[in-house]
């Protein structure tokens, strides 16, 4: 096993009506309230965090806005609105896309110049404003990670920052606010939980207790995914796939081995070109990477994976239950109604597009420590084409 640094520190809320913990996570009595302007107030977020607010004489400063890839822009935008309203706490009620604009605005907050210029690694974070996340969809688990992911779409790049200091120091989970969820973003939500294990699951570094925790992660997400299809107010389906949000971005399964993160970094080279939803993206680049990947030299990999997650016992030969496995999780994808091509996806992506993508990408790809490496950029262009 690896040596390891595994830091946790957001402190967590779960469960019904937990809402009513938030006056006492506020630091000051003025809060920067950041939610989807229609999504909370179908899912109850914006009228239960106001009630606390006027129980407890907090002034509330609201923004809204924030686009499903945020956009470097917004949070310049953010920024400026939270130092004219003086508040002390950002409440950051939403899916991903929120929480991670809502830390780079607490981050920006204390920069002399651009918040992007973090994310570019030309400046570096040293504190940040309190964040209190709501999340309202089991998807990214930025809830109670170090991480924040940044689009600015005039430079066509979509990157991330990692640092402590933007973690949040509170995170009210509820699952009760995503029963209204559209089914395409739960559906993304459930992929992008999957994904987040895949990441070190699916390298050359193995170990019996990582490797239980990311197939009982999968587990979780096809069961519970399968049921919140049907019945989207099952409490405690949307309760599994909550919980196991947040536990599946802590890396908990990764702790003492490698982790890559190949298939998030190849998303958002697609998400940062053409925009399109994040968890859509996941479907469609990790099941063109799995299909890239598998060879006689990693079936036993993903023969695993298919024995323990998807059930396959009644074949012996790995390489064919390798194949029967990533078989099955396009069927998954296709249960979910998610696209599994490029081709699919609403709004016409050019396939010549492709090689503009393998050709910004390859260079800054450190792809030796991949699962299975990509030696080229036309070796590249041939994995964007597998997802086309």
């Amino acid at each position: 096993m690896e040596d390891f640094y595994f830091n946790v520190a957001t402190k967590i809320h779960f469960g019904k009506g937990k809402v009513k913990v938030l006056p006492s996570e506020i630091e000051g009595n003025h809060i920067f309230f950041m939610y989807g302007a229609r999504s909370a107030k179908m899912n109850g977020v914006y009228d239960d965090v106001m009630e606390q607010c006027r129980a407890n004489n907090i002034e509330v400063t609201e923004f809204t806005g924030v686009e499903p890839n945020p956009r470097h822009t917004t949070v310049t935008r953010g920024v400026d609105l939270l130092r004219q309203s003086g508040a002390d706490t950002i409440v950051a009620a939403g899916g991903g896309s929120i929480i991670d604009c809502a830390k780079a605005i607490a981050m920006g907050f204390y920069l002399a110049g651009d918040a992007w210029e973090l994310y570019e690694g030309k400046d570096e974070a040293e504190r940040a404003v309190p964040i209190i996340s709501i999340p309202t969809v089991a998807a990214s688990g930025s809830e109670v990670s170090n991480v924040s992911v940044i689009s600015n779409m005039d430079l066509k790049k979509k990157l991330h920052y990692r640092h402590d200091v933007q973690r949040p120091k509170a995170a009210i989970i509820d699952p009760a606010y995503t029963f209204s969820l559209p089914k395409f973003q739960t559906s993304c939500g459930i992929v992008d939980i999957m994904c987040h294990s895949f990441e070190g699951y699916f390298s050359h570094s193995v170990g019996s207790l990582q490797d239980g925790l990311a197939e009982s992660v999968n587990r979780t997400c096809v069961q519970h995914g399968r049921k919140v299809m049907t019945c989207p107010d099952d409490y405690d389906s949307r309760a599994q796939l909550m919980a196991s949000s947040a536990l599946s971005i802590t890396h908990l399964s990764d702790c003492g081995r490698s982790f890559v993160g190949n298939i998030h970094s190849l998303e958002h080279v697609l998400s940062a070109h053409y925009d399109i939803a994040h968890g859509a993206g996941i479907a469609i680049v990790s099941l063109a990477w799995f299909k890239f990947a598998l060879s006689d030299k990693t079936a036993n990999r993903f023969a695993r994976w298919g024995r323990e997650v998807w059930d396959i016992r009644s074949v012996r030969d790995d390489y064919t239950v390798a194949v029967m496995a990533i078989e099955a999780y396009e069927s998954f994808i296709r249960e979910l109604e998610l696209p599994a091509r490029i081709s699919e996806l609403k709004g016409e992506i050019p396939r010549e597009a492709l090689a503009g993508m393998a050709h910004e990408f390859y260079p800054v790809s450190n792809s030796a420590m991949w699962f299975k490496p990509v030696r080229s950029e036309s070796e590249l262009l041939s994995l964007l084409e597998l997802a086309y």
